[in-house]
């Protein structure tokens, strides 16, 4: 989504980038860490938690609903988050579908505190696990994931989050992405570790361990590196690099995260940005990768901690002397031994607030406290905006089952003239965790849409989404195209009531489409804090700023959410040069400086908005309005507001986001 500044249009840095250039399809990351994520799984014996504390508690198991695959693929591994008291466990499996049928559930690892373990190959026709990883014979289409939990003493066992990665090891292809400046451009500073200041018996073999020590320190949890090694050291294997028993040791000293599989440097570029190094696994033969400590490898994890002014890649590589632990590899070198080689395997780990999520229900409110109102009230001023499928949040912090968010993709000046997302409360059951990568396509243009789908006894199944909603859709030139859900569905969409987001800013917009996008609104009731086209109530729709917002995410473009936060962003422009799309400012009165009510200016004398008084949407006139013609009104004067019960004069102004 672009952002509209007061000088041209740019990407909005805190929303992740929407598309790269071409994909390789090799690796993709679900992630199921909210209520929402597990409502269609089949859950034994385990009883729900308050969202603050997790998701499930006790002794039982969680199986998921069928998850399809964006793409066929042979290579498989899951990893998760518990509390484990000691006595109690955590294990997974997993099963897949390969041409339609079901293989056996293949049983990955095990976490225990003190005896975390993974289990034997248990190879068939289909495949084998072999250690951490589900490797198969033939590409499957799709998998579900089974958690079993057993909880011993007074404390139980809790699930705080589940993860399953999957890639087709047969695509070797990677996705370069061009240098550019951002605030990935940096190094998070963290203290070196290396392996050879540990015991020289276990020395060789602790690269995971020792890149996890150094997060783990990052994150304020400081443990000797051998004290890790002894956590993560599985018992069947008699190795300390299982993936996901160093997830499950990072989650027990009270981290959040998975392993994952990410598609491109883009996607570390954007970890970095925020502030959280990622460990990366990496293989490479003799001449590979220039400045390495070791001249070859069949398997390595290091952690990346920045990006040079250049480009490189800067890392803290624990195979090398303790002064020598900070290095820099060629960013050309490190995507290839990192993405082709490994296919983006990473550790994906840090605090679990603040972290992002995406929305998963059509509309969401975003409140002013963690509290809903008894009954629907379209004037319900605890209402603060909404939040629309697909969009990202920034969660800051959980209580009970509500989560205090930013809304990335609703810019807001907090007062001191720095932007962000738009802050509320919102219900942790309209979200979900994003899967790894996330880069909506699309937007929805139309009022609502719908997407089409069939489950698996054939019916099918219907959701209708507002105008606005963001999903990941498939290009297409036919008059469907298939979308990508949230929660691992595919699904069929109209394919005109869809706008592609382009990568470049340089799109040519045309002023109609916003005006008419804003026009299916006419005749809805006025919804405070109201920003979509799908209520509780039919009829119900936007408030003023609400309209504007919506009309410009429809062709791709995003917007500040209230309306002296759109004055501040709009470009001051002189009667004669208003066009369609303009925005029309009025003060809250004749001394005031904040802006409490934005209009669309529609050509000719014309006026389109949601208005209070009157509680709809509505067309009107300058003429009506003020009781003067535009030709009469110029920016920055006074004029009286004929729609108040008692006549006010307000000062109007004209601005441009275009």
């Amino acid at each position: 989504m672009q952002l509209i500044t007061r000088n041209r249009r740019s990407l909005f840095i805190a929303v992740v980038a929407l598309a790269v250039a071409s994909s390789t399809e090799a690796g993709m990351t679900i992630v199921h860490a909210w209520p929402l994520e597990i409502k269609e799984a089949r859950i034994e014996g385990l009883t729900p938690l308050s969202f603050e504390k997790g998701l499930l508690q006790g002794t039982g198991s969680l199986e998921s609903a069928v998850i399809e695959a964006d793409f066929p693929f042979d290579d498989l591994v899951g990893s998760w988050n518990a509390d484990t008291p000691r006595g109690s466990s955590v294990e997974m499996e997993a099963q897949v579908r390969i041409d339609g049928r079901w293989t056996k559930w293949y049983r990955l690892s095990r976490w225990e505190p003190g005896a975390p373990r993974s289990f034997e190959k248990q190879a068939d026709r289909h495949g084998k696990v072999s250690v951490d990883t589900l490797e198969l014979k033939k590409k499957a289409q799709a998998f579900r994931y089974r958690i079993r939990m057993l909880s011993a003493g007074t404390r139980e066992a809790k699930l705080l989050r589940v993860a399953v990665t999957y890639a087709d090891t047969s695509r070797k292809g990677v996705v370069h992405v061009p240098w550019a400046k951002g605030p990935w451009a940096r190094e998070i500073k963290l203290s070196p570790r290396s392996q050879s200041d540990e015991d020289p018996a276990i020395a060789p073999h602790v690269c995971s361990p020792t890149s996890l020590s150094m997060i783990l320190e990052r994150w304020g949890v400081k443990r000797t590196t051998a004290k890790i090694a002894e956590t993560v050291f599985d018992r069947n294997a008699e190795i300390y690099g299982n993936w996901p028993l160093n997830v499950a040791a990072a989650a027990s000293l009270g981290l959040s995260g998975q392993v994952a599989r990410l598609e491109s440097l883009l996607d570390l570029q954007e970890e970095i940005a925020a502030g959280r190094p990622v460990i990366a696994s990496i293989t490479y033969k003799k001449g590979e990768l220039d400045n390495s400590p070791i001249s070859k490898t069949n398997g390595h994890l290091l952690v990346v901690a920045g990006f040079t002014k250049h480009g490189d890649i800067i890392t803290y590589d624990p195979a090398a002397k303790p002064s020598g632990v900070r290095r820099i590899y060629k960013r050309k070198q490190f995507e290839r031994v990192w993405l082709q080689n490994k296919h983006g395997l990473v550790y994906l780990l840090g605090p679990r607030f603040p972290s992002v999520a995406v929305v998963g229900v059509p509309t969401a409110d975003l409140r002013q406290r963690p509290r809903q109102t008894a009954g629907p009230n379209a004037m319900d001023k605890g209402r603060l905006s909404q939040l629309l499928y697909g969009e990202h949040v920034k969660v800051v912090e959980a209580k009970g089952d509500w989560v205090l968010v930013k809304a990335l993709e609703q810019p807001h000046n907090n007062g001191k003239n720095a932007w962000s997302g738009y802050p509320g409360w919102v219900r942790a059951d309209a979200l979900a965790a994003p899967p790894v990568p996330y880069r909506p396509t699309s937007v929805i243009r139309l009022k609502r849409a719908e997407l089409r789908w069939r489950d698996a006894q054939g019916l099918e199944e219907v959701l209708t989404l507002p105008m606005g909603a963001a999903l990941q859709a498939e290009p297409s030139k036919g008059p469907r195209t298939k979308v990508r859900l949230l929660e691992g569905r595919t699904a069929e969409i109209d394919s005109a009531a869809l706008w592609r987001l382009e990568v470049s800013s340089e799109r040519v917009v045309n002023r109609r489409d916003i005006v008419e996008a804003a026009a299916t609104f006419l005749g809805d009731t006025y919804v405070w804090g109201g920003r979509s086209s799908q209520q509780l109530k039919p009829g119900w729709g936007v408030d003023c700023s609400g309209l504007i917002h919506l009309a410009y995410r429809s062709v791709g473009l995003t917007v500040p959410r209230d309306a002296h936060a759109q004055f501040e962003k709009a470009r001051p422009i002189k009667r004669e040069h208003l066009e369609p799309g303009d925005l029309i400012f009025l003060t809250e009165s004749a001394r005031s400086k904040i802006v409490d009510h934005v209009m669309f200016y529609t050509g000719g004398d014309g006026i389109l908005e949601s208005r209070a008084g009157v509680s709809r949407t509505l067309r009107t006139t300058f003429t009506e309005r003020f009781g003067a013609a535009l030709d009469s009104i110029e920016s920055g004067t006074l004029v009286t507001d004929l729609t108040r019960r008692k006549p006010l004069q307000r000062r109007i102004h004209f601005g441009r986001l275009l």
